[in-house]
């Protein structure tokens, strides 16, 4: 019954190497404290973001954590009065993200434990030490070969990978037999990442020999071992029933540049590898100074103070070596994809390659986040070849290049200039990387390490290259090879699309803001123009009437006084005045618009010769009506009209409009005197 199945749910394996962007939002008091509210992101898409809490003590911690990197950063003091004000927590909020943002923006300081802790404690909470412990004690146990030892803490960047030493188990016998010892048991306490806390967590049985063999590590003449565990990663595409076969396989590779395998096993969670410990450390200890390999990674590689460049024909050498390795894994149906200075040994002038078999471990790349910015970087080998690049470049100047490409470089021969920036440039990177061959055959190598190919076949005759896969092995590995480059263009195309999407975003920002600015320029416009249309009209506003009693008479004489004199004015003065504007209380209009126009100019007093004409015609008309009084409709008109009716329509004292004077002049104008008829007095 479908009801009753159990339901698989499938392990979220996340990628630490995948960037992450911190923002604080704002700050919130609560209980009398405050807390600021951080949203946090991770990768290109707003979709996977969440927000968390935290305080200035929570900040604080942090930054003590990171003081062991001996990397100087802006982290605001503690202030104990006046810490509640509210421009105070603005400026400390503005410090606060600045801080963040030094901190997010350095790859080391980013990637260590503490801070992924402060940014997702969901995702960082799991004892991911103690976990390790406990599976590599399970698979020791099974083979009875090696014992655990102690714990090496962080000595590597990834939060997934733990070092521990590691013992020969002695085999059978009596235990009273010559060289073997007592058997004891005793508890193992391992260290934490996050803050050095003890934990007791796994019961080991060990022999006495190994405190023998510790103290006496330099006169037995034996190797140290140590042992890594790492988690599976988000790109291993081996079936679970054929990754067993695969590494078992690969823990017989054998190449002079190759560091080789002592032995090498898997579960379900990760898997182990058994190598020798070299005291020296890495090629990043060489070029960093390191004396003591075993230290925590942040305080080895945060601020190091003994960094110097290699020789050129050292450099030389060991750069041709690593390409080597690297084309011999290609020819296998391999990728490296990790190729750094921390994975480089060097020992008696020989470079080898470490950490080969990550790739079947499926985790992510030391500089996934710089390649997944280029779209033409999409293969396994366009990727071996660009951390290739870096690798020569922190060679050549003693220190990592911390950018996903090169702006310029100088001070080196030109050679190797042009080596460097046919894989670093942005313009290489834009366009498409030299192969694994080309590479080889650059005149870089034949002019510093010219004796290179003799050497290496020196080394080919004392120890021949092997490797060799099944037939579905090898079917495995090339559709591994294509899901990994599969999903690095998918990465690379969501990168893609969500710059494109925040270039689109900041135009239509751009856009939208210069609306704005023109909405708000014609809206002061505007508001400057009323102004001045309300200030020329209380210069020049209705004029209002006043009584003044004349001194002379009982009647009072109507008189204007105008808004902007202040002065009283005659009739006749007042009536060349401009009437109220439309929508006025007093013009008859509704009143309710917001806005006043301006008023309306007066209209034109007519000319005097107009009046002499009307006079005329006043005349004629007297003339041809023959003294009558009644007279035609015309006549009739005229004589009602007369001159005083015209003088107060100009003059505007009766109201009259400008459309009404206007037909009236209009009339007057084009009087005809031919139309007019005699009338006899009979018609009377």
């Amino acid at each position: 019954m479908a009801i009753f199945e159990r339901r698989l749910e499938q392990k979220v394996v996340l990628d630490d190497t995948e960037a992450i962007a911190c923002h604080i939002e704002t700050a919130q008091n609560i209980d009398g404290h405050t807390e600021y509210v951080l949203r946090v992101q991770r990768g290109p898409y707003p979709e996977n973001s969440w927000r968390i809490l935290r305080r200035y003590n929570d900040f604080a911690s942090l930054n003590k954590c990171l003081q062991i990197s001996g990397i100087e950063l802006s982290f605001p003091g503690k202030k104990f009065i006046g810490n509640m004000r509210p421009e105070f927590i603005a400026e400390r909020l503005s410090a606060l993200q600045e801080y963040l943002n030094q901190v997010l923006m350095n790859p080391i300081l980013a990637s260590s434990l503490p801070t992924k802790k402060f940014i997702d404690p969901d995702s960082y909470s799991t004892p991911f030490h103690d976990l390790a412990l406990q599976y590599a004690s399970m698979c020791l146990r099974t083979e009875g070969v090696y014992t655990l030892g102690q714990s090496l803490g962080p000595i590597g960047w990834r939060l997934r990978k733990h070092y521990f030493k590691v013992v020969h188990k002695p085999q059978g016998g009596n235990k009273h037999s010559p060289g073997h010892s007592t058997t004891k048991h005793h508890l193992i306490k391992s260290s934490s990442q996050s803050h050095g806390k003890q934990h007791t967590t796994q019961v080991c049985v060990t022999t006495s020999t190994e405190k023998d063999y510790n103290n006496s590590k330099e006169g037995s003449g034996r190797d140290d071992l140590i042992l890594t565990w790492t988690e599976f990663g988000p790109d291993r595409y081996i079936d679970e029933k054929e990754i067993h076969n695969v590494l078992k396989n690969f823990g017989s590779v054998q190449h002079p540049y190759i560091v080789p395998i002592e032995y090498i096993a898997s579960n379900d969670n990760g898997a182990l590898v058994i190598r020798k410990f070299y005291k020296q450390g890495s090629l990043k200890d060489v070029l960093c100074g390191v004396t003591s390999p075993c230290n925590p990674f942040l305080s080895k590689y945060g601020s190091p103070k003994g960094r110097a460049p290699l020789p050129l024909k050292e450099l030389a050498l060991y750069a041709r070596q690593i390409l080597e390795a690297i084309r011999f894994l290609h020819s296998k149906g391999l990728a490296c994809g990790h190729v750094h200075c921390g994975n480089v040994q060097i020992l008696d002038g020989v470079a080898r390659l470490m950490d080969v078999e990550n790739f079947l471990f499926g985790v992510p790349s030391f500089y996934r986040p710089f390649f997944v910015q280029h779209s033409k970087i999409n293969s396994c080998e366009s990727i071996d070849v660009y951390g290739f690049g870096h690798l020569l470049y922190e060679m050549c100047m003693g220190y990592p290049l911390q950018d996903s490409y090169a702006r310029q470089i100088t001070d080196c021969p030109d050679s190797l200039k042009s080596l460097l920036e046919s894989i670093l440039l942005k313009d290489a990177c834009k366009s498409s990387l030299p192969t694994l061959d080309q590479l080889a055959s650059h005149a870089f190598f034949s002019e510093y390490a010219a004796t290179f190919n003799e050497q290496y076949a020196a080394a080919i005759a004392a120890q021949k290259p092997h490797l060799k896969f099944s037939t579905n092995a090898k079917e495995q590995l090339k559709l591994a090879v294509q899901k990994t480059e599969n999903r690095v263009r998918d990465e690379q195309k969501s990168v893609k699309n969500q710059k494109r999407l925040v270039r689109v975003q900041e135009m239509m920002t751009s856009e939208e803001e210069k609306k704005k600015i023109k909405q708000k320029a014609k809206q002061e416009h505007r508001q400057a123009k009323l102004r001045a249309q309300n200030s020329l009209q209380l210069n020049n506003g209705p004029p209002t009437t006043v009584t003044v009693s004349a001194s002379s008479g009982s009647a009072g004489a109507v008189m204007f006084k105008s808004d902007s004199a202040n002065s009283i004015t005659s009739p006749h003065d007042a009536a060349l005045m401009s009437p109220p504007p439309h929508g006025a209380p007093d013009s008859g209009g509704s009143g309710s618009s917001p806005l006043r126009q301006p008023p309306p100019s007066a209209p034109p007093i007519p000319p005097p010769n107009t009046l002499a004409l009307f006079d005329q015609a006043l005349q004629a008309a007297a003339s041809g009506g023959g003294g009558g009084r009644g007279g035609s409709p015309n006549q009739q008109h005229l004589k009602a009209a007369g001159r005083p009716q015209l003088n107060k329509s100009i003059s505007g004292d009766d109201g009259y409009c400008s459309t009404t004077r206007n037909a009236l002049l209009d009339s007057i104008c084009n009087f005809n005197k031919s139309g007019l008829k005699k009338v006899s007095s009979s018609e009377k």
